[in-house]
C-alpha cells in the first residue's frame, strides 16, 4: 500500500489542527456517541474519529478496537482528508491500492471502509470513518448520513474554536477602548450556547447583549430555509417592519440582508434612501426611522449560509473596521448556536424516528403511549393499541429486493397514517412491524372502522419499481385500562392479538381481551349472517297501515322490515339496521325492499285498492353512494311499470341536516317523477321550518313520543297541534304515529290530524293479513255502494 498523497496547504492544515489543542487529549462522550451512532448505523464493527497530524494518525474515539495512533504512511483515513466527497471501498481484496495492506492481510483484515473528512475553517484536519471485516455497499443516503455525523463532529469542534475565538476577542479587545462591553457581550452570550438553551432564547440574547451595550444600534438575526429569510430575533425592530421582511426571498439586490444571504458576502448600505438595494422598501424602511444597514452572511463550517447578521441605524452610517470585525464576530458566534442546535436536532431526530419512514421509533412510541395513558386516567377514557405485522413481506423483500421492500414499507406508513387522526400515532418499531395508538376512544364501531379501514388501504396494489405489489396485513388490537394499564403489558397484549389474527387467516384483526372479542365477533357473525339472510330470503316484510281518521278507511301503508333468522329467532329491526348502515349493506337492504313494495303495490293496486300508496324508509347512507345511488329507483319503477304514485319515500331530518346540494336534487328528482315525500319522526330532530321550506314534503309524521304522552292539558298536544296547523298552512298533510288510545284519536282528530298510524287501528300485518284486510275493506265499500244503488232505485 502506497502512502497517500499529501495536500498542497498540508503545513497550513497541520497547523490549524494544532490551534484546536485536541490532539493527545483524553477521550470525551460527546464524541463516543457519535462513533456507536456511526457503527449502528451502518452495521459495522468498527468506527473512528481521527485526526492527521504531519506524521500520525492520532484517534480522539475509537469504537469497539483500541488504539492511540499510528503512522499516516499506512493510514486509510490519511487518503480521506484528500477527498472533498465520501471516500469507500466496498472491497478491500478488489482495491489494487489497499488490497496488500497490513490492515487486510492480516488483523482486523479489514474488507470494508467508508471515511469523510472533518474540516475546521476549510482545513481537513481528520476524518470519521466506519470499517467491517466484511464487504459492503454504501449508498448515496449512506454518504449523506455520514457527512450529516461529521457535521455533528465538526459542531463539537467548534466549541475549540469557540474558544480561541474568545480568547481572540480577548487580545483585541485590549487595544479597543470598549473593552469591558465586548467582554460582558461575549460572556453572556457564550453562556447561553454553553448552557444549550433553546435557539431562539440565544439569539435574542446575542442581539440584547449587543443592544445593551451599543444603544445607538439595533440588531437582526434572519435564519435561511428554502431561499428565504425568516424572523429569527430582532426585539428592537418596529413590529409591522419585522412582518414585512419575514420570508423575504434571497436575491441580488433584495436588501441588504437578501444580498448577503445570496451572495454569501457582507454587505455595506451606508445609506438606505438612497442604495438601489432598497429601492422596494425605502418608505418601509423610512416607516420604521431606519437609515443604514451592515448585513453579514452566518455562515456554517462547510460555508453554508444559514442566515444573515444585520446591525442598523437610524441615520446613514459607515462602519470603521472595528465595527466590520464586530460583525463578522457576532456572525460567527451566531452560527455556533445555530450549528449546534441544529446537531441536537439530528441527534434528536435520528433516536426518535425511523430513518425509512420518518415514523416514530420505539422510543419516542413508549413516550406518546405512556402520555396517551395518563391523559386517559384523567379523563376517564380508553387507549387503544394496534399492533400491525404485514402478510407475507418476508417473501416480497426475497423475492424482489430490499428496494422493493423499503418501498413498499415507506408507502405502507403513508397509508396507515392516512387512516388516523391528527391526535393519534402511528410508529415503526422495526421491520414490517407497526404500532397505531388511538387515543380517546368512546365508541368501540369507531375503533372497529379505524382497523378496517387500515386493513383496506394496505391491501391496495403496490406500483413499486416497476413491480405491481399485493400485500396485507394483521392486526392486534389491545384496550386501556380494560386489558392493561402498563405500556409494556398494552405492547405485549397487542402483539399477541395480533398472532392471533394470524391464526385467523390474516388481512384481519384480533382483539386481546376476551369479552371485546366476543362482542367483536357476535358483530361480525351477525354482518355476516345479515349477507346470508339477504341471499337467502330470510328477510320479510310487514304493512302498518295508515288510517284516514275522517272516514276509517285505509288507502296507505308503512312497509316494515323484519329479519327471521333460522336459529335466533325473529330479530328487532334496531339490532341490525344501524350495522346495515355502518357496513354498507342498508343499500342492498333497501334495494330488496323496494323491489318487494314495488311488486305488491303494483298487485293490490290493480286488484283491490286502485289508490294505494305505500311508504318505504330510506337510509341518508342511499343517497350518497356514488355508485349505488337511490335514483336507480326511479329507473326500476320504470321498467317495472310502478306508478310513482304508489310509492312514498320517508327521510328523516337528519339526512336533511346533512344534506347538500346533491342530496336536495336526488329529492327533486323523485318529487318530479310523482313520488311523494313523507318527512318521518318530525320532531325528535334539530326540527327547522326551513327543511319545510327548501326541500319537496308532502307529508309530516309526528313522532310517536309526541303521541304517546299526549293529554287535553299536555305541552306535547300543543306541539302536536302548532305542527298540524303550520302543515296545513304549508299545504302538508300530517299522519300521527304511534296512537294507541282513543283519548289520543280524539284528540288528534279534533285539532284536524287526517292520518293516524298505530296499534289502536292495526299493528304490523304480514303480506296475507295485509291482503284480507284490503280485501275486507273492498267487500264492504262494494256492499255500500250496491246499499246506495238500491236506495237510489
Amino acid at each position: 500500500m502506497k502512502p497517500a498523497p499529501r495536500p498542497d496547504n498540508d503545513a497550513m492544515r497541520v497547523n490549524a489542527l494544532h490551534q484546536l489543542n485536541i490532539l493527545d487529549t483524553k477521550a470525551e462522550e460527546r464524541f463516543d456517541r457519535i462513533t456507536r451512532l456511526a457503527a449502528h448505523t451502518f452495521g459495522c464493527q468498527f468506527s473512528s474519529i481521527s485526526f492527521i497530524d504531519s506524521e500520525r494518525q492520532w484517534y480522539k474515539s475509537v469504537y469497539n478496537f483500541d488504539a492511540t495512533e499510528l503512522s499516516r504512511d499506512i493510514s486509510f483515513c490519511a487518503y480521506t482528508i484528500t477527498k472533498n466527497d465520501v471516500f469507500v471501498i466496498n472491497d478491500t481484496h478488489k482495491d489494487d491500492d489497499f488490497k496488500d495492506s497490513e490492515f487486510v492481510t492480516d488483523a482486523p483484515l479489514l474488507r470494508f471502509y467508508a471515511g469523510v473528512k472533518i474540516s475546521i475553517n476549510n482545513y481537513h484536519v481528520g476524518s470519521l470513518c466506519v470499517f467491517d471485516t466484511t464487504p459492503k455497499q454504501f449508498s448515496s443516503a449512506d454518504e449523506h448520513a455520514l457527512q450529516d455525523l461529521a457535521s455533528m463532529v465538526e459542531s463539537e469542534l467548534q466549541k475549540e474554536v469557540l474558544t480561541q475565538a474568545a480568547e481572540a476577542m480577548k487580545r483585541y479587545q485590549e487595544q479597543l477602548d470598549e473593552t469591558q462591553k465586548l467582554t460582558r457581550v461575549r460572556n453572556t452570550i457564550l453562556e447561553k450556547i454553553v448552557n444549550a438553551e433553546s435557539l431562539h432564547s440565544v439569539l435574542l440574547d446575542i442581539v440584547k447583549a449587543i443592544e445593551s451595550e451599543y444603544h445607538n444600534q439595533k440588531c437582526s438575526i434572519l435564519l435561511l430555509k428554502d431561499n428565504c429569510l425568516y424572523s429569527g430575533a430582532a426585539p428592537s425592530l418596529p413590529d409591522f417592519y419585522n412582518q414585512a421582511i419575514d420570508g423575504v426571498e434571497i436575491g441580488l439586490g433584495q436588501g441588504s440582508c437578501g444580498t448577503a444571504a445570496f451572495t454569501g458576502k457582507r454587505t455595506i448600505v451606508e445609506d438606505i434612501t438612497t442604495h438601489p438595494y432598497w429601492t422596494a422598501w425605502v418608505e418601509l424602511a423610512a416607516k420604521a426611522k431606519l437609515g443604514a444597514c451592515w448585513s453579514e452572511p452566518i455562515k456554517a463550517a462547510n460555508g453554508k449560509v444559514l442566515g444573515s447578521f444585520a446591525i442598523y441605524h437610524s441615520k446613514k452610517a459607515t462602519p470603521n473596521k472595528e465595527e466590520l470585525a464586530r460583525i463578522e464576530m457576532f456572525a460567527n458566534i451566531a452560527s455556533i448556536a445555530i450549528e449546534r442546535q441544529k446537531s441536537s436536532d439530528l441527534i434528536w431526530h435520528q433516536a426518535n424516528f425511523d430513518e425509512l419512514t420518518q415514523l416514530p421509533n420505539r422510543n419516542i412510541m413508549g413516550e406518546h403511549l405512556k402520555k396517551a395513558l395518563d391523559a386517559a386516567q384523567r379523563n376517564k377514557t380508553q387507549v387503544a393499541v394496534m399492533f400491525l405485522d404485514l402478510d407475507n413481506f418476508k417473501d416480497i423483500n426475497d423475492t424482489l429486493g430490499h428496494g422493493v421492500g423499503d418501498a413498499l414499507l415507506i408507502d405502507c406508513a403513508k397509508r396507515i397514517s392516512s387512516c388516523i387522526r391528527h391526535k393519534d400515532t402511528v410508529a415503526r418499531l422495526g421491520g414490517d412491524e407497526f404500532v397505531i395508538i388511538l387515543n380517546d376512544i368512546t365508541d368501540f364501531g369507531g375503533l372497529e372502522k379505524t382497523a378496517q379501514k387500515i386493513l383496506k388501504v394496505i391491501e391496495q396494489p403496490y406500483h413499486l419499481q416497476s413491480e405491481v405489489v399485493h400485500s396485507s396485513a394483521s392486526i392486534g388490537i389491545t384496550i386501556y385500562p380494560d386489558d392493561a394499564e402498563d405500556v409494556a403489558s398494552l405492547l405485549k397484549n397487542a402483539d399477541q392479538a395480533m398472532y392471533g389474527a394470524k391464526g385467523v387467516g390474516k388481512n384481519n384483526y384480533h382483539y386481546y381481551t376476551k369479552s371485546m372479542r366476543n362482542a367483536a365477533l357476535k358483530r361480525m357473525t351477525l354482518i355476516t349472517d345479515l349477507r346470508h339472510a339477504i341471499e337467502h330470503n330470510e328477510l320479510f316484510l310487514v304493512y302498518q297501515p295508515i288510517v284516514n281518521m275522517n272516514n276509517g278507511n285505509v288507502n296507505k301503508a308503512e312497509a316494515l322490515i323484519r329479519w327471521q333468522h333460522p336459529t335466533r329467532g325473529l330479530i328487532c329491526p334496531d339490532d341490525f339496521i344501524p350495522i346495515a348502515e355502518e357496513t354498507g349493506l342498508i343499500i342492498d337492504i333497501s334495494n330488496w325492499v323496494f323491489e318487494r313494495v314495488c311488486r305488491d303495490a303494483k298487485y293490490w293496486r290493480k286488484t283491490l285498492c286502485p289508490d294505494l300508496q305505500l311508504s318505504i324508509n330510506t337510509s341518508p347512507v342511499h343517497y350518497t353512494d356514488p355508485d349505488r345511488c337511490i335514483t336507480q329507483w326511479l329507473q326500476h319503477m320504470l321498467v317495472s311499470r310502478t306508478p310513482p304514485q304508489a310509492i312514498t319515500l320517508e327521510i328523516t331530518e337528519n339526512l336533511l341536516m346533512d344534506a347538500n346540494t346533491s342530496v336536495s336534487n336526488k329529492l327533486f328528482q323523485f318529487r318530479q317523477a310523482g313520488v311523494d315525500i313523507a318527512l318521518d319522526d318530525f320532531g325528535t330532530g334539530y326540527s327547522s321550518i326551513s327543511y319545510l321550506k327548501k326541500y319537496p314534503t308532502d307529508f309530516l309524521k309526528i313522532d310517536k313520543s309526541f303521541v304517546h304522552s299526549m293529554s287535553e292539558v299536555s305541552n306535547d298536544k300543543i306541539l302536536c297541534e302548532a305542527i298540524i296547523v303550520m302543515a296545513k298552512k304549508l299545504g302538508i298533510e300530517v299522519i300521527a304515529e304511534g296512537i294507541e288510545t282513543e283519548e289520543q284519536h280524539n284528540i288528534l282528530q279534533k285539532m284536524g290530524c287526517k292520518y293516524g298510524q298505530g296499534y289502536l287501528f292495526f299493528k304490523p300485518l304480514t303480506y296475507e293479513e295485509f291482503n284480507a284486510m284490503l280485501e275486507k275493506s273492498k267487500s264492504a265499500m262494494n256492499k255500500s255502494t250496491m246499499r246506495s244503488s238500491g236506495d237510489i232505485l
